[in-house]
């Protein structure tokens, strides 16, 4: 008996089979533009084949949360919405030039109704999004600033990642939803009880061992 898991994972190929056979329009997408705009109707779907974006949420007091970069190979964008019935939740923008190829509801709907295991794909995807922006939000709520952004560094850290993935501070600020000036707060109460010490190419981990207990006196399932 098939599990969930490999009906998902049939789902998905199935998905990717039916994109690449079909003649479907392409749009090109310059570096900064918008590819989904927060509170906008969706009108179609997009298949980004191969490509790099970010997400964010800008709130009504002028706040924006960065859900951070993301460099994805066949990827759908707008399913939630499309979904729900609902306009653009976060605003999608481009990182570099990207073609993408252009998904009517109108076919989604046929490809949903003819083929349930592409539906039960996309349920999964979306509950895996939901689990993980959940655990993500309790987090920043439940613990200071200072522990988050410490949590992100030893996260980039084990994935052997850039500590600082924008140019601007103002962007890393936007990640964990607080102003820029709060941000710098954070990194400095970080440099100088001697966690991390600042390079010309970002911010790294100074003393490992030091670092894994801070880590483990604010999350211990961080380390």
């Amino acid at each position: 008996m098939e599990t969930i898991q490999h009906i998902a994972e049939h789902g998905y190929q199935t998905l990717c089979r039916l994109i690449d056979s079909m003649s479907l329009k392409q749009k090109t997408f310059e570096p900064c533009e918008y590819i989904l705009q927060q509170g906008e109707p969706i009108t179609c779907l997009y298949w980004i084949i191969l490509g790099e974006y970010t997400m964010h949420y800008s709130a009504e007091n002028g706040k924006t949360f960065s859900l951070g970069q993301r460099f994805v190979s066949n990827c759908i964008i707008g399913e939630l919405e499309y979904l729900t019935h609902t306009p653009s939740q976060f605003s999608v923008v481009a990182n570099e030039r990207m073609d993408v190829k252009v998904i009517p509801l109108m076919v989604m709907n046929q490809i949903l109704s003819t083929h349930a295991e592409v539906g039960v794909w996309l349920s999964q995807l979306l509950s895996k999004s939901y689990q993980t922006g959940m655990a993500r939000t309790m987090e920043r709520f439940l613990q200071p600033l200072v522990f988050n952004i410490a949590a992100d560094i030893y996260q980039r850290y084990q994935q052997n990642q850039p500590l600082v993935d924008f140019g601007q501070v103002f962007r890393e600020a936007e990640r964990f939803g607080c102003s820029e000036r709060a941000y710098r707060r954070a990194i400095t109460q970080l440099i100088e009880e001697d966690y991390i010490h600042k390079q010309a190419d970002g911010y790294f981990i100074h003393d490992v061992s030091k670092f894994n207990r801070l880590l483990k006196l604010a999350a211990p399932h961080c380390v």
